[in-house]
């Protein structure tokens, strides 16, 4: 299901191909996810793939549609977590929060987001990639920024 929760909202931002949806949907129901659209979908050609089938497959599955918005901020929140994880380097994970932040409406929240993300950023290339304490910095900004913001579905 993670692959499809990513893929959704690579869909809404525009950064997601609908020719690959029929192969991603056949990979989903090997790994056991399963929905009548989403057989349906995995019986399709690339060419004749349909992004309201994905999404026909994604609410069976209790995944609707997210809102651009939204998407953004699963992202945000996705990178975050990632960089807890490990799963991502700090630098990689506070850029990519950066970019997410900085596609959302103004707001106070989102500003601030930025702004904290963007300054990490900057102190870590000043100083080379050689500051624990940057990436320390970066760890409880993201600590912070999944406290403050709502809960998102794990990709």
């Amino acid at each position: 299901m993670k692959h499809l929760r990513t893929t959704a909202v690579d869909l809404v931002l525009g950064e997601q191909s609908t020719h690959e949806l029929p192969m991603l949907a056949a990979e989903a129901l090997a790994r056991g996810v399963d929905s009548p659209a989403l057989r349906t979908l995995a019986g399709l050609s690339r060419t004749d793939a349909s992004r309201e089938l994905f999404w026909q497959a994604m609410a069976e599955l209790g995944f609707p549609r997210p809102h651009p918005e939204t998407a953004w901020r699963y992202r945000m929140r996705w990178a975050a977590q990632s960089l807890l994880r490990g799963d991502l380097s700090p630098y990689d994970a506070s850029d990519e929060i950066y970019w997410c932040a900085s596609h959302l409406e103004r707001s106070p929240h989102a500003t601030s987001v930025t702004d904290r993300f963007l300054g990490l950023q900057l102190a870590w290339e000043e100083l080379r990639g050689q500051a624990p304490a940057v990436e320390q910095e970066m760890r409880e900004a993201a600590t912070a920024l999944l406290r403050a913001s709502p809960e998102a579905p794990r990709p």
